[in-house]
């Protein structure tokens, strides 16, 4: 177990925004949320998926709603009250709080709760980068529960919910987040340590720190963002030139759209809040669950909902963690790609595309 602080927590935002392929939150909004965590304190307790006691309770804690609301109606307590409330209705007491995804926010966010209630936040989350619902995880397809699952806004209205699907947990959990304002927070995936040590994808945060770290020292030193994290990795070169056109819709409270990126290294990208398929003149180069991710001409990550026409971006594709690259993993995006109109089977990045 390690305490970290506010360059640390800075690397991880900036790490979880290039690993939250497309969505997770913005950097920019992820550096305030450092700010409003160290209200608190001076640091956070961050613990391997090892270092929990087995027989210990925790949950996932996340933002959910509108990024564009929560710029001016930012989350400070309701992430707690969200894992209190969780708790106070299944009786037990938090002695753990796990990131739901990686993310410049969401990657942040349980360190809100962690450093609150003085209880560590585990290096590790159910999915390895970021995706646009909560039943798409690896807990869920460990059969863990999401059900009950607590809710909160910052005036602390809270909520818990209970329902049979997980499809249903997330149209319920969505559409009162919508009423309330377009931010909440939410706790879930309630369960011991023994089980979160089955099925969490471990040292996530830890990777985002070093991908942060990498690309804070390179933008020092004047070097070539995409080309380090390129050589140290393992990613693959998907496309590079300016945007040209960004379409984008809401439907079912998710933004979906397209961006078309033109000039030394053409690429359309289709996205549901995260980056979803990558394709060149009508061949696919990489699809979820696999990584699509971004960094603009400076080397920072951006998310769609930064992407705008004439901007510079260098796309980078990634493998998912192996743990989300099974078929199973890949049918809870089916809806999503189906919306899309990709109607394919799952290839792995390394099979599509070469290197060189």
């Amino acid at each position: 177990m390690r305490t970290i602080g506010r360059e640390q927590m800075l690397d991880i935002s900036v790490g979880g925004g290039f690993l939250g392929a497309g969505g997770g939150g913005s950097v920019s909004e992820g550096a305030k949320l450092v700010d409003r965590i160290l209200q608190f304190g001076t640091g956070v307790e961050l613990a391997s998926a090892d270092e929990i006691d087995d027989d210990a309770w925790g949950a996932v804690v996340a933002g959910m709603g509108s990024p564009v609301a929560s710029k001016s109606n930012p989350r400070t307590y309701s992430p707690t009250w969200a894992m209190d409330t969780l708790a106070g209705a299944m009786g037990f007491e938090p002695s753990f709080v796990i990131p739901f995804e990686t993310g410049a926010g969401n990657s942040l966010t349980p360190m809100q709760v962690a450093i609150q209630k003085s209880i560590p936040v585990v290096d590790g989350d159910p999915v390895g980068r970021a995706v646009p619902q909560i039943d798409m995880t690896t807990f869920h397809l460990g059969r863990i529960g999401i059900s009950p699952l607590g809710l909160a806004n910052e005036d602390r209205i809270t909520a818990v919910l209970r329902t049979e699907s997980s499809y249903d947990m997330e149209r319920v959990a969505r559409a009162i987040s919508s009423e309330l304002g377009g931010v909440a927070a939410i706790a879930c995936y309630a369960m011991q340590g023994a089980d979160m040590k089955r099925h969490i994808i471990r040292d996530t945060t830890t990777l985002c720190e070093g991908i942060g770290a990498t690309i804070r020292r390179t933008q020092a030193e004047g070097g070539d963002v995409a080309a380090v994290l390129l050589e140290r990795f393992d990613a693959y070169l998907l496309g590079r030139g300016v945007v040209a056109s960004v379409e984008s819709g809401i439907r079912g409270g998710f933004d979906f759209g397209r961006v078309e990126l033109r000039g030394d290294l053409p690429l359309d990208v289709a996205f549901q809040n995260e980056n979803m398929v990558a394709s060149r003149d009508g061949e696919v180069l990489a699809t979820v669950p696999d990584l699509i991710c971004a960094v603009d001409g400076r080397g920072v990550p951006v998310t769609n909902a930064d992407v705008v026409e004439g901007m510079e971006i260098t796309y980078l594709g990634m493998a998912a963690n192996p743990a989300f690259r099974t078929a199973e993993a890949f049918a809870l995006f089916s809806k999503a790609l189906d919306v899309l109109g990709f109607r394919e089977d799952f290839i792995p990045i390394e099979n599509l595309i070469d290197r060189d």
